[in-house]
């Protein structure tokens, strides 16, 4: 029941505004009144009198217990979007933490974005320390506000999720982070990014898997795009680990297609680790079936990983070596991708655009449209490095000080562990040079290709277990670290991702050269020999692992560069001609002034860190002029993977819809792209695909011959190499050798039946000098270990008589190798102008000596040092044949030979002839990876001219 109160009694009623106003009577209006402490929800009613004062009519169910009443949600209208992304900045709320201003170089990209955003694709290049997420979500928010989108924010890992979402927290952006498992999603968020009430920031495996959350996203962002291969193509990509019964299985299965000796060294357990193979694509189409009996057991994200490629399994590449086996179309299927498809644009922020189309090879997408850094920018860059290479510092010690022995280190690689388990060691004594460079300060981070690399290295510089970190996945992040003290953040295959500006971090040590990724990047550079292919991508990786430490202007950064890959990258000036100035600036200022002794490099790389008087009298001067002299170039190939790249893409995605006639002959058009001998590895890869597509397309009366004919193409640009051989089937594992292999047998052959190697005694005698004095540096010995290494070889082995001739000529009738011994440098410096100058002629020499005019093609000069680097001067003068070898690859040739020459032994006994003989040997040679052809392959990985 209702009852009527008048207004003005002491009840406490709130007059509303409207109170004195002549309103109609008998009009009901809504009133709060204080009744016995409560608010009391009522209505007001006017009488039918003039007289008569309002009557506040109390219903029960409007008492509210003490608490404001539950008042419905009415719509609030939005204010019309901003035109442009710059000018959306000006209207977010000024949060704590957050940019007051956008930098020069930032809204120079946000103007010349709003020209390509209705492009389908646009890439964005923002350098390290250039503010990249801030770009990102000022355009995500944008294009949600001005076209009402559904914007996701992609970022390659976990931890950069977080700081993404962080960054749009202090800016005032609405957004929701999505990461971990979907079940766990909160419902509300996803609710609110479907209505494009916010933007989603989420990582790229909720975009590409099988069943993704985002499918319907409008507008699609991909932070760190530089970095995406490996995260995009996981999606597609199979691993199945040496250790799992499912790895036995695909061995059984594709027995046929494997040679007896390669299956022997893949499951030899003490064996080398090095070694990786492409299966022919016949033989994959050939046992299809059974493959998916075997790989539909796999469990975990490889199960979810082969749902993708499954019904496609014919279109995959099967790599394998001792570490497993590795499954992957070559260029990831996106268009098959309706989540990545579907967004009217997708946008890839990179540090870097490179060059030869990495990006669109990566997203499986081209055309992409560039818009680049401001000029200006490419040319100062943020903040300053003193580059040092304690290789090349004169010193008589290891870097790493004396050996000490090896103690166990955790092999504990989870990513929220703070510290990890290693030996307490007082450390202020180990580590040698690198120790005393890491010890100038009390953090440092260490960037490696591995985790095994990054636990030996922090073992060796004596790094105790409570000082050391590794970088998180969950909110946390980096913050153990940069809250720390002391200590050192193990961040291996990190070299994205991790933002340690101002004094958080001044160290950053990176060992190794972080080349492959996976086994198909391992196929690339060691077994194809296509580096160039590659080199943008570890190059990006090294530029940005070195910034992780500079990322504003004041920021500072010593850099150690360790390791004999990484330094000899670092030397090539080819590699550096790619760089922003700044870089090219410090690299080559680093290296000059690392040529001292260890001493002087300690208190230089002190007085960098300090910014001293001598650091700003001596250094910025100098690293100023060097800055402004260099300029930003690629090498002409480049231009010409670029051009392929969209036809790459297209054959790919031919291959995958299973069209093999047309991938066929999209591969002659990339063929038709990659032309001139530096891409000649590539151009034989590419052959093969398109002679192994048109083999299967059986429907179409031309594709045989234009199988034929591409495969005629393979052979010639896979010259000097051995791995399309051992794809057809016909290579040195196989009972019909090749003209030089042919050579090495019969050379073999005649040694074994001529003394002194007929001999047991005497065998042993030699065999045993050899291996102990190819690991001594004393030049005599050395010569005569090589040229016995050259008879177990086969080869026509001999020391030229006169000087300055080359320490050992190995010569089979149809390629010649010479060696240019430098055993017996210390490893610190560089490789001379006048060594380079004398390796040049070498051959010409010898075939003057043999009464020829030129030495037959293909035959290459080994330059042997523990020098990992050449002048630059000498780099220039080197001629295509030379090749640099450290003397460790020299002695593994001589173990394996060793191990041949007695397995020979063991199945030959003395008087054996004949064919029985024959086979023997060639059987022991390949075995051991021996035969002319694979050492050839092995040696020559490192071309000192590129």
């Amino acid at each position: 029941m209702a009852r009527p109160v008048a207004a003005g009694s002491s009840s406490g009623c709130i007059r509303p505004p409207w109170y004195a106003r002549s309103l109609p009577r008998g009009v009901e209006r809504p009133c709060l009144v204080r009744l016995r402490g409560d608010w009391v929800g009522t209505t007001l009613l006017f009488g039918a009198g003039e007289e008569s004062p309002p009557q506040l009519v109390l219903r029960r169910s409007s008492v509210s217990g003490g608490q404001e009443p539950v008042r419905f949600k009415r719509r609030v209208k939005q204010r019309p979007a901003p035109d442009t992304p710059e000018a959306l900045f000006g209207e977010l709320p000024r949060r704590r933490g957050g940019h007051g201003a956008l930098w020069s170089h930032q809204a120079d990209i946000l103007r010349d974005y709003v020209g390509y955003r209705e492009k389908a694709d646009v890439a964005l290049e923002l350098p390290t320390g250039s503010g990249k997420t801030l770009v990102g979500l000022l355009i995500a928010e944008w294009r949600r506000r001005f076209f009402g989108h559904r914007s996701v924010y992609a970022c390659p890992t976990k931890q950069l999720a977080h700081q993404a979402w962080e960054a749009a927290q202090a800016q005032g952006v609405p957004a929701a982070l999505f990461i971990g498992r979907t079940r766990d999603f909160d419902d509300r968020n996803l609710a609110r990014y479907e209505g494009a009430e916010l933007v989603a920031i989420t990582v790229y495996s909720h975009v590409f898997n099988s069943n993704p959350v985002f499918a319907g996203a409008q507008s699609l962002l991909f932070d760190d795009a530089h970095a995406a291969e490996n995260y995009v193509a996981d999606a597609w990509a199979v691993s199945v680990s040496a250790d799992t019964s499912q790895f036995q299985d695909l061995l059984d299965v594709l027995g046929d297609a494997l040679d007896r000796h390669l299956v022997a060294r893949l499951t030899d357990e003490q064996g080398e680790n090095t070694e990786v193979r492409l299966l022919p694509v016949a033989t994959v189409v050939k046992h299809t079936e059974a493959l998916d009996k075997v790989l539909i057991t796999l469990d975990g994200n490889d199960k979810y990983r082969f749902d993708m490629i499954r019904q496609q399994l014919r279109s995959c590449l099967f790599y394998v070596s001792s570490q497993g086996w590795y499954i992957r179309p070559m260029i990831p299927p996106t268009f098959d991708h309706t989540p990545f498809t579907s967004p009217t644009q997708r946008i890839y922020l990179s540090a870097t655009l490179g060059e030869g189309g990495e990006l669109e090879r990566a997203f499986g997408r081209a055309p992409i449209a560039r818009v680049r850094a401001p000029e200006n920018w490419e040319r100062s860059g943020s903040g300053r490095r003193f580059f040092v290479f304690p290789g090349l510092a004169e010193t008589n010690e290891e870097i790493f000080g004396p050996p000490s022995p090896e103690a166990k280190s955790s092999d504990d690689t989870a990513a929220n562990k703070e510290a990890v388990e290693a030996p307490e060691v007082g450390g202020h004594e180990k580590g040698g040079l690198v120790g005393q460079l890491v010890r100038l300060r009390a953090k440092s981070v260490l960037l490696t290709p591995d985790d095994t690399t990054a636990r030996k290295t922090a073992d060796a510089i004596g790094v105790p277990a409570s000082e050391r970190f590794r970088p998180g996945a969950t909110a946390a992040g980096l913050r153990p670290f940069i809250d720390a003290d002391r200590g050192m953040l193990l961040a291996p295959s990190r070299y994205d991702g991790m933002d340690l500006p101002d004094e958080a971090c001044n160290i950053i040590v990176m060992r190794g050269l972080p080349e492959t990724v996976h086994l198909q990047d391992q196929f690339l550079i060691t077994r194809l020999g296509a580096s160039n292919v590659a080199l943008e991508r570890v190059r990006t990786r090294v530029v940005q692992g070195a910034g992780r430490c500079t990322r504003g202007p004041r920021d500072f950064a010593l850099v150690i560069a360790v390791g004999r890959e990484l330094q000899r990258f670092l030397s090539r000036a080819d590699v550096r001609a790619g760089m922003p100035p700044e870089l090219q600036a410090e690299i080559a200022f680093g290296r000059e002034n690392s040529e001292v002794p260890a001493a002087d490099l300690v208190r230089l790389a002190r007085s960098a860190l300090d910014r001293d008087d001598v650091w700003q009298e001596d250094a910025e001067p100098d690293l100023t002029e060097r800055r402004g002299e260099a300029t930003k170039e690629a090498p002409p190939y480049v231009a010409k993977l670029e051009a392929s790249v969209r036809r790459e893409i297209d054959a790919w995605q031919a291959a995958w819809q299973q069209d093999w006639d047309r991938a066929s002959r999209e591969a002659v058009e990339v063929l038709n792209r990659l032309t001139g001998k530096e891409l000649r590895s590539y151009q034989a890869l590419w052959a093969y695909l398109g002679s192994a597509w048109a083999s299967l397309a059986v429907d179409s009366p031309a594709a045989d011959q234009r199988s034929k004919e591409l495969m005629r193409r393979a052979r010639e640009a896979a010259s000097r190499t051995t791995w399309l051989r051992e794809i057809e089937g016909a290579g040195a594992e196989s009972d019909d050798l090749q003209v030089l292999d042919t050579e090495g047998v019969d050379g073999v052959i005649t040694a074994f039946t001529s003394p002194p190697l007929q001999s047991a005694a005497k065998f042993n005698q030699l065999v045993n000098n050899m291996i102990r004095d190819l690991a001594r540096p004393a030049a005599t010995g050395y010569e005569q270990a090589l040229v016995t290494l050259g008879q177990l070889l086969g080869a026509r082995s001999f020391k030229p008589a006169g000087q300055g001739r080359t320490d050992a000529a190995w010569m089979w009738p149809s390629s010649w190798l010479t060696v240019e011994a430098k055993s017996e440098q210390k490893p610190e410096g560089g490789i001379s102008l006048k060594y380079i100058r004398q390796a040049n002629t070498q051959l010409d020499l010898l075939a003057a000596d043999e009464g020829l005019d030129e030495p037959p093609t293909g035959s290459i000069t080994l330059v042997v040092s523990p020098r990992s680097v050449v002048v630059d001067d000498g780099v220039k003068i080197a001629r295509e044949h030379l090749y640099l070898a450290s003397p460790e690859a020299l002695q593994t040739v001589a173990q394996r030979a060793v191990r041949a020459w007695t397995a020979i032994r063991g199945a030959a006994p003395v008087g054996v002839e004949g064919e029985y003989l024959r086979a023997v040997v060639q059987e022991a040679l390949a075995a051991h990876r021996v035969l002319p052809s694979q050492v050839f392959d092995d040696l020559s990985l490192d071309r000192i001219r590129r």
